[in-house]
C-alpha cells in the first residue's frame, strides 16, 4: 500500500488537511456540471453508442478485466469496439 493509499479511506490528519482541498474541488465540479446544464459548456455527440466504465476508487476494483471481457464479448457477437482510455499510465499523445 502506497503513502496516499493509507490516507485515502481513513480519518487522518493528512486527509483532515486536504479537507479543504476536496470542497474546492467539489465546488468546481458543481460549476463545470452547471455549465454543461445552462448550455455554456457543450458535449459532444458521437453516432455510436457508448459504455463507460469507471469510478472514483483508484485501482484494484477490477475494471481493466472488465473491459477485456466486454471487447471480447462484444466482438464475439459481431461489433468492432472500441477502448477509449485517458491518464493513468497511457502511453498515447
Amino acid at each position: 500500500m502506497s503513502a496516499i493509499e493509507r490516507h485515502w479511506d481513513r480519518l487522518t490528519p493528512v486527509s483532515l488537511a486536504l479537507l479543504p482541498l476536496s470542497l474546492v474541488f467539489c465546488a468546481l465540479v458543481l460549476a463545470r456540471r452547471l455549465l454543461y446544464r445552462a448550455g455554456v459548456l457543450r458535449s459532444l455527440r458521437i453516432p455510436r453508442p457508448v459504455i463507460v466504465v469507471g469510478n472514483i476508487t483508484v485501482g484494484g476494483t477490477g475494471k481493466t478485466p472488465l473491459i477485456i471481457w466486454l471487447a471480447e464479448f462484444l466482438r464475439q457477437a459481431g461489433y468492432a469496439p472500441g477502448i477509449v482510455t485517458r491518464g493513468y499510465r497511457g502511453k498515447s499523445p
